[in-house]
C-alpha cells in the first residue's frame, strides 16, 4: 500500500506540474516562448542479474515535471522523483532536479546547438533513468564511500536538426560531482518521425496541432515547429497526430577510465510512440531494452499537457 500511495501522490503532483520533443531521454532544440508544460513519467523496471545480486527487485519509478519557457531560447524545469519496490515494500522519495536549457540561436541553424545545465540533489539509491553515465561495474577498485546525498552538476551539449518530418538529435552528457570534480560520461541520441492524421473533410482552414494560433488556407508547414498543418475539423478528433522515435542511450565511463566495456556498462535501445490528442494533451509509451548484461529492461509511460 505504501508504494501505491506514493505513486498516486506523484501522479497528482504531475497533473498540476515536459517532454523532450517526443523523446524519453534525448533532448532536441525546440523551445517556444511563453509555453508551460506539465508532465508525469512512470517507469516499470526489471533489474539486471548483477543488480538483483545486490538486492534490487522489480520497481516503479516516477518523475513529475514542470517546465516553462520564459524566452524562445531558454527553458526552465523542475523534477522530483521517487521509486517503490514490489517485493521488498521499499518506498523512497529520492530528491529533485533543477534544469535549464539555452538554445544558442533563435532561428533555425545547422544542428541548432543547445546547452543544458542541471543541478541534482539525489539519494544515491535514485532509480529513475533520466540519463545514465559512468559504470555499473567499474573496471578499477573503488575506495570511496557512497555519500548520503549526491550533489551533481550535469551538463549536455545538444545538437538537433529537423529534416522535413524527421528530427535527429545527439546529446553528449557530463555528470560532475560538485564535491570532488569527478565526472561520469554518457550519451543519448535519437531519431523521430512525425506522423499526422488529417481529416478528409476540408474545412478551408488548416492549423498546427501544437500551435493552434498558426493558421493557413493551405496544408503547409508551421512556422514555429515545422509540423504539417492539419484540417481544423481534425482538431476535435481523439488523435490529431503521432510521432515515432528510436533512441540509443548509454555510458562512456568516467574521468578515471573512459571507454566502452559493454558487460560493465548500461546501453539501451529505446523505441517509443507519442500520441497527440486535443487541447495539448500527449501520451507517450515506450521500452528501454537492455543491450548488455549490466542493463535493465524498462517499460515507460509519459503523459504531458502543453499550455
Amino acid at each position: 500500500m505504501k508504494y501505491i500511495f506514493t505513486t498516486v501522490f506523484f501522479f497528482a503532483f504531475g497533473y498540476m506540474s515536459s517532454a523532450q520533443d517526443g523523446y524519453f531521454t534525448t533532448y532536441g532544440h525546440e523551445i517556444e516562448k511563453g509555453e508551460l508544460e506539465i508532465a508525469f513519467m512512470l517507469d516499470h523496471t526489471s533489474p539486471c542479474a548483477f543488480k538483483r545480486a545486490q538486492g534490487q527487485r522489480n520497481y516503479l519509478s516516477q518523475m513529475p515535471e514542470l517546465e516553462y519557457h520564459p524566452t524562445s531560447q531558454l527553458a526552465l524545469e523542475f523534477m522530483p522523483e521517487a521509486f517503490q519496490e514490489f517485493e521488498t515494500g521499499i518506498s523512497k522519495f529520492t530528491g529533485f532536479r533543477f534544469e535549464a536549457r539555452y538554445r544558442l540561436f533563435k532561428n533555425e541553424v545547422p544542428l541548432n546547438p543547445t546547452i543544458y545545465f542541471e543541478y541534482e540533489d539525489l539519494d544515491p539509491e535514485t532509480r529513475f533513468k533520466m540519463e545514465i553515465s559512468g559504470w555499473v561495474i567499474p573496471p578499477y577498485e573503488e575506495n570511496e564511500e557512497f555519500p548520503k546525498r549526491e550533489k551533481i552538476l550535469e551538463n549536455r551539449l545538444i545538437l538537433s536538426q529537423n529534416i522535413k518530418n524527421w528530427n535527429v538529435a545527439v546529446n553528449w552528457i557530463n555528470e560532475v560531482d560538485s564535491r570532488t570534480g569527478f565526472t561520469a560520461f554518457g550519451y543519448a541520441m535519437g531519431t523521430q518521425y512525425k506522423v499526422f492524421s488529417v481529416d478528409d473533410e476540408n474545412t478551408g482552414e488548416y492549423i498546427c496541432p501544437m500551435h493552434p494560433e498558426e493558421k493557413s488556407e493551405k496544408p503547409e508547414k508551421c512556422s514555429k515547429c515545422g509540423m504539417s498543418l492539419i484540417s481544423k475539423s481534425s482538431e476535435h478528433k481523439f488523435l490529431s497526430a503521432a510521432s515515432l522515435s528510436f533512441e540509443l542511450i548509454g555510458t562512456l565511463g568516467d574521468t578515471k577510465k573512459m571507454g566502452i566495456i559493454p558487460f560493465r556498462q548500461e546501453h539501451y535501445f529505446q523505441p517509443s510512440i507519442m500520441l497527440h490528442m486535443p487541447k495539448g494533451n500527449m501520451l507517450g509509451m515506450g521500452f528501454a531494452l537492455g543491450l548488455t548484461d549490466a542493463s535493465d529492461d524498462l517499460f515507460r509511460l509519459m503523459w504531458m499537457k502543453e499550455f
